[in-house]
């Protein structure tokens, strides 16, 4: 029982002097690429050319925790899917057309981004709806409104 207890103890000393040491080493970094701001970063690369600024900003996203899977895939192939980051998205295709966001829940946010040939929809930092933008349609609605007379939830039979 007291063995238990003592390697539980180094246990979560290990991971604490662990946590600080990385603390430690985020805070020390000078690079001007860390003292960036991270819409930024994902804002420029689609600008950057030369191969390794570009694994810099990518490596630079990944320390932040920022890029998904998704994001490593489809990035430099300049396409967006559902399940992207934002910032993926940014790094993809560059800075939108416009963009409009607002609050649907507590800590909770719903953007539609225009590009030119899509709309994007991302909700707390992750693209979760693409559509095709054509001539004459609207983007789509941040709340749906709700009709005056609202059906009965069930058909009469």
């Amino acid at each position: 029982m007291l063995k238990k207890h003592a390697l539980l103890g180094i246990f979560v000393g290990s991971v604490i002097s662990s946590a600080a040491l990385a603390e430690e080493n985020f805070l020390e970094r000078t690079t001007p690429l860390a003292k960036a701001d991270t819409m930024t970063l994902c804002l420029e690369y689609g600008g950057l050319t030369q191969e390794d600024e570009r694994n810099a900003y990518k490596k630079e996203l990944d320390l932040r925790s920022q890029l998904s899977v998704k994001d490593h895939k489809l990035v430099d192939q300049h396409q967006v899917e559902n399940s992207m980051t934002r910032c993926g998205m940014y790094m993809a295709l560059g800075k939108p057309i416009a963009e409009q966001s607002r609050q649907i829940r507590p800590m909770t946010f719903k953007t539609v981004h225009i590009y030119p040939e899509h709309y994007y929809v991302s909700q707390s930092g992750m693209i979760v709806e693409t559509l095709e933008r054509k001539a004459g349609t609207l983007p789509p609605e941040l709340i749906p409104t709700a009709p005056k007379i609202v059906p009965p939830p069930v058909e009469p039979k």
